[in-house]
C-alpha cells in the first residue's frame, strides 16, 4: 500500500471551507481505482496547514491513474482559492496503523 501525504497551506480564514470542500469531494476520491481510504487533519504546530492522507493500492494508482483524471481536476477545482502556493506531496510505502490490542496495567 502507498500512503499519499498532501500538505496544503490554507488561505487565511478558509479552514472551514477547505474542510467542507474535502468532505464534499470525498466521492471523487472514493471512486478512483486503487483508492483505499482517506483522512484530513490540521497541523498541530501550524493549524494553518492541512494534510490530506490518502491510502492507495499502488503509487501508479495515484500518479498514473488518478492525477490525470477528470475526478482529480474536479477535486482541485473545488479547492481553488482555499489554499496558497504549491501542494507538497510525498508518498510513503506503508500500511495504515491499526490499534494495538496490548493492554497496560
Amino acid at each position: 500500500m502507498v500512503i499519499e501525504l498532501a500538505k496544503f497551506q490554507l488561505a487565511p480564514g478558509k479552514t472551514g471551507a477547505f474542510l467542507n470542500a474535502i468532505d464534499e469531494a470525498a466521492p471523487l476520491l472514493q471512486g478512483a481505482p486503487g483508492y483505499r481510504g482517506h483522512s484530513i487533519g490540521l497541523g498541530v504546530e501550524d493549524p494553518g496547514t492541512a494534510t490530506l492522507i490518502v491510502a492507495w493500492r499502488s503509487h501508479a494508482d495515484h500518479v498514473a491513474r488518478f492525477e490525470p483524471s477528470e475526478a482529480h481536476q474536479a477535486l482541485m477545482d473545488r479547492l481553488d482559492g482555499l489554499y496558497e502556493g504549491d501542494v507538497e506531496v510525498v508518498h510513503v510505502d506503508a500500511e495504515v496503523p491499526q490499534p494495538s490490542v496490548t493492554r497496560h496495567a
